[in-house]
């Protein structure tokens, strides 16, 4: 299938449309998107919120295409309900403060959807799209896979990283919380405990999950990335002359 967006088009839209966002609302050094208010407001798209019933629990967003129905559960009874094109349904659950990250990233996830359906429209179709998250306990169907799989999802959850994650705003994370050095990583995605404590505290302070943060991280290429051996010898150390010399 031809492409007709690369992830860094998407890098830099994204981008330009937050500091957009942000220039409208007159922010100046916030280190958090309001990314509700960026989908309602500058996106344009309502959220509204509801108890998934669709076969595949992982679905905990949705953006309607004002034709296919989503299956919702009111009152103990399970409906279809028909949304007006453009809405954003995300699950209930995820209003619990606990679920933040989650929220806020299915959020960003079908606001980035409705850009990517006006930015490349022969590619990404305007159809009714979900968020799921993967249960690897779940049977999925070949057409489920096909859908949670496909270049379009993956561009979209590109989108919805940058909306979340721009890159003006990791680094102000980044000079915050680390002198704007990068992230000691070792081989095999081996971090010390210092730094995953330093990833936790920037995913934080950026509204997101670690795992987020973590592949935005690899994305941005902002991972000094360092043999493990380093690791094994100056950080534990274990082997080579510091076990020789204690011996």
């Amino acid at each position: 299938m031809k492409r007709f967006t690369s992830n860094d088009e998407i890098e830099n839209l994204c981008e330009a449309m937050i500091k957009d966002f942000f220039k409208s609302k007159h922010y100046t050094n916030v280190t958090c998107v309001d990314i509700e208010a960026f989908v309602r407001e500058y996106l344009g798209v309502p959220i509204v919120y509801e108890t998934f019933a669709e076969p595949d629990p992982g679905r905990i967003g949705f953006l309607s295409d004002g034709k296919r129905p989503l299956l919702v559960r009111r009152g103990g009874k399970t409906e279809q309900v028909l949304f007006p094109a453009r809405t954003a349904v995300i699950e209930s659950y995820l209003q619990n403060p606990k679920e933040s990250a989650r929220k806020r990233f299915t959020i960003a996830h079908e606001g980035a959807h409705d850009f990517m359906d006006r930015h490349i429209p022969l590619q990404a179709s305007p159809a009714a799209a979900f968020h799921s998250e993967f249960d690897p306990e779940m049977t999925y169907t070949p057409d489920m896979l096909k859908t949670m799989l496909n270049v379009n999802e993956c561009f979209t959850n590109r989108a919805a990283a940058c909306f979340l994650m721009p890159g003006f705003l990791v680094a102000r994370v980044l000079k915050r919380h680390n002198d704007s050095r990068k992230v000691i990583l070792y081989d095999n995605g081996i971090l010390s405990q210092d730094q995953k404590i330093l990833v936790q505290k920037m995913a934080d302070t950026l509204g997101v999950s670690y795992r987020a943060f973590f592949n935005r991280l690899s994305e941005l290429d902002l991972f000094d990335r360092r043999p493990v051996e380093e690791y094994l010898h100056s950080g534990l150390r274990y082997g080579g002359e510091i076990h020789a010399e204690g011996s």
